[in-house]
């Protein structure tokens, strides 16, 4: 019995990079051409999905210049970084309208962070955080005193739980696929980790961001 297809518009259609280009193309020509921002087509395909920066490159998907514009920008940064394209669907309960958001992927420090890639950079400041657990003597352990000091935990916990977000995308793609960092954490990534946690308007990221210069400094006095 031969296997059923499953129909257009499906999560499936659009998570996989090597076959959503069809459904890809269809959504784009909906909503950059057609200006449709609602309907079964909106509803129906994944909050979240990554697609090959060439098939973006179709000159018909986009009928205004401005739009062109903010899309070849991100197929250059994706193609930069031989990744792909993220693209997120948010939703406006109140009108009940749609709309979406680009970015480049995987996730780099140095990106700017938005609610759109809050996950991945919640992630890799997880990681930095167990990093200096396991090598104090480098930058001071970002965890100390967590068990006295019940502010400092409940901040942890919630950058672990914003982190965790990224597990839904972990389940359609690879780990390299939505962040890309260094393990060992040099100074430069570091440095750029600080200033993407001062400059973010996201909860937690401005007192983090003070929480870190501080156990810093002390390792140094």
């Amino acid at each position: 019995m031969p296997h059923k297809k499953p129909k257009a518009g499906s999560p499936q259609d659009f998570l996989n990079v090597e076959s959503n280009q069809g459904q890809v193309r269809m959504l784009f020509r909906s909503y950059y051409r057609s200006h449709q921002t609602s309907g079964k087509l909106f509803d129906d395909f994944p909050d979240f999905f990554l697609v090959k920066p060439i098939v973006l490159k179709d000159p018909d998907l986009v009928q205004r210049a401005s739009d062109r514009l903010i899309i070849d920008d991100c197929i250059a940064r994706a193609q930069e970084r031989k990744g792909y394209v993220g693209v997120c669907k948010w939703r406006n309960p109140k009108l009940n309208y749609y709309w979406l958001e680009l970015a480049p992927f995987p996730f780099v420090l140095g990106d700017k962070v938005s609610e759109d890639n809050e996950g991945e950079f919640f992630y890799l400041l997880h990681q930095f955080i167990l990093y200096t657990r396991e090598n104090p003597k480098r930058y001071g352990d970002m965890t100390a005193n967590a068990e006295q000091d019940k502010d400092l935990a409940l901040m942890l916990e919630k950058i672990n739980h914003r982190g965790a977000k990224l597990e839904k995308s972990l389940g359609f793609y690879a780990l390299d696929m939505l962040v890309r960092y260094d393990p060992t954490w040099p100074l430069g990534e570091v440095n750029k980790l600080l200033t993407a946690l001062k400059n973010s308007e996201l909860d937690w990221c401005e007192l983090f961001f003070e929480h870190t210069m501080y156990v810093m400094a002390q390792k140094h006095h």
